[in-house]
């Protein structure tokens, strides 16, 4: 059963459960999910539970908890109050919004331009959770502070540089870790601790936990509205990289495969900025062109909140399974997908997929 309640977005507690008519949110690997909620205020009743106070724009967080564990959570950004239906809609947006306006400084004012971070000797994701730390220590440290539980650092072979003139927002820094070759994935989903306060779990690395299946072939099937979609849109078989510079003295690095499919030659050009360093460079146009180079495979469908797999079941990045029968792009049989997102309202889940190795 679904329950929503808002919490303070400074100490992540003070709970208040609200009743709710209609709900929405989603959750994603490596980007933002928003949220909504529909209050019916008409209802003297419901006017009573939600008031103004406990769904203030940034000063409360909308949590959506299913059976006692949180789903969705985000920052309050919205409130619109329609006076002919008699109804308050709340909107929200989860902690990767709030990272395009943290920046990785070792000093947040004046004299940052003058200053740099540089780790080294660490794992991707690990890089990623300091540049995340970086932006949550200011003053005052009460408004900066996250309610992010953090991994243990693992020691790598990978090292970044941070200047300070380039005031790099920790959205910017995450993207290029992420997008990199060999780069993280990231997800924070939510928890209550044992105060009921908020608190949001950093998972990063290769993450591959969890496995789920439907049979689309049973009479009983959950699965609802199928559909399979194969796309050459976006193929590249050529990235050529640029980095820092300009005229003649950019810094440029090409990566390329020709292996295999005998597609046209599709060349595209992409510039990442801020990267100075050439193996940097030729790291993320190879992940780029590792996502790009085969056409691209989509299956959509839902599936009853109440089915046999409920959404406490799904971990992002984990395995599904999918048997399938005369389904155009799709083998016979079992089949072998990897979930990167998935959005949900009061009655369904819709999970996306990406095939395993894709």
């Amino acid at each position: 059963m679904w329950s929503v309640y808002t919490v303070s977005s400074d100490s992540w507690g003070e709970r208040v459960k609200l009743p709710a008519d209609a709900l929405s949110g989603g959750r994603a690997l490596n980007k933002g999910s928003d949220g909504s909620t529909n209050f019916l205020i008409s209802d003297p009743r419901i006017r009573k539970l939600v008031q103004p106070e406990v769904v203030e724009p940034l000063e409360r967080s909308l949590v959506i908890d299913w059976d006692g564990t949180p789903i969705y959570a985000g920052l309050i950004l919205d409130s619109e109050h329609d006076v002919d239906a008699g109804s308050l809609n709340i909107s929200s947006v989860d902690i990767w919004w709030i990272f395009q306006y943290r920046h990785v400084l070792a000093m947040h004012g004046a004299g940052a331009e003058k200053l740099a971070l540089t780790y080294s000797g660490l794992s991707l994701p690990t890089i990623a959770k300091k540049v995340i730390q970086e932006g949550a220590d200011a003053a005052p440290l009460a408004r900066y502070q996250l309610p992010i539980v953090w991994e243990a650092d693992l020691a790598g072979t990978y090292g970044r540089t941070y200047e300070g003139f380039k005031m790099p927002s920790v959205a910017d820094a995450l993207d290029e870790l992420m997008k990199t070759d060999g780069g993280p994935d990231i997800d924070f989903p939510p928890r209550w601790n044992s105060s009921r306060e908020l608190e949001l779990v950093m998972r990063s690395g290769d993450l591959t936990q969890g496995m789920v299946e439907w049979d689309t072939t049973a009479a009983k099937s959950d699965v609802i509205g199928l559909k399979v979609k194969k796309s050459a849109a976006k193929v590249t078989n050529k990235v050529i990289g640029t980095g820092e510079g300009s005229g003649e003295d950019i810094l440029v690095k090409a990566e390329e495969s020709f292996a295999g499919a005998n597609y046209p030659a599709l060349e595209r050009v992409s510039s990442y900025q801020g990267i100075s360093d050439v193996n940097q460079l030729s790291a993320r146009a190879r992940a780029d062109l590792a996502t790009s180079n085969e056409p691209t495979r989509e299956v959509s469908f839902k599936i009853p909140v109440d089915g046999s797999v409920k959404i406490t079941d799904l971990t992002l990045g984990g395995n599904i399974r999918l048997k399938t029968k005369d389904v155009w792009h799709m083998p016979d049989g079992w089949s072998n997908w990897r979930l990167i997102s998935y959005g949900f309202d009061r009655d369904f889940i819709t999970p996306q997929f990406q095939p395993v190795g894709g």
